[in-house]
């Protein structure tokens, strides 16, 4: 849930991370990365070992070994954000806050659509021949909700296209959504 004129919000599309998500996506999302970042990290660290014996006869070894110690330093950043993913999700697992409202708009978003028609279509516009799709068909598609609480306005990023569906301008609703990432659980009408 986020204020529509707040620092979360940038031209239209959330800066927080994993806005929408649900959370226990998020839990699965980081526990897979997390168990590929270890692997990975896991075999980094024995090759490692083993370059340190062959660079003191192969001068290429040592640009590997070298190699190898920075995708260690990424493995690791990638598994500490895998981990920020796990607690956020554990975090937005069960709280639920109500926010009661009248729809003010509901607007389909896709990936970078903020972008200037040009620079979109230079982009996206792209015929792939093996498909026959061209990128910006294969875009995500997310709808963001926005409502007018009484106390400000409000807006959610709806992953989910049957939870648009239906939501008209002007409608009273009721919006259940875990606190911290802002994942809609449900939509209630109010009557």
């Amino acid at each position: 849930m986020e204020n529509t004129t707040s620092w979360t919000r940038y031209l239209g599309v959330s800066l927080r991370p994993f806005s929408g998500h649900a959370p226990l996506s998020l839990i699965l999302r980081g526990a897979l990365q997390a168990a590929i970042c270890i692997v990975l990290l896991v075999v980094g660290i024995r090759m490692r070992a083993e370059m340190r014996q062959l660079a003191a006869v192969d001068a290429g070894a040592a640009q590997l070994g070298a190699f190898l110690v920075l995708a260690g330093v990424v493995l690791v950043v990638l598994a500490l954000a895998a981990l920020v993913k796990i607690a956020v999700g554990i975090l937005d697992l069960v709280p639920r806050t109500s926010v009661p409202g009248t729809v003010i708009s509901i607007s389909e978003r896709k990936f970078l659509d903020f972008l200037p028609d040009v620079v979109n279509n230079a982009l996206w516009d792209r015929k792939n021949n093996n498909v026959g799709l061209s990128w910006a068909e294969r875009r995500r598609v997310r709808h963001e909700l926005v409502i007018d609480t009484g106390n400000g306005t409000r807006a959610w990023t709806l992953r989910n296209r049957r939870k648009a569906r239906g939501l008209l301008p002007g409608q009273a609703i009721t919006v259940v959504a875990s606190p911290l990432v802002g994942y809609v659980e449900r939509i209630e009408p109010r009557h």
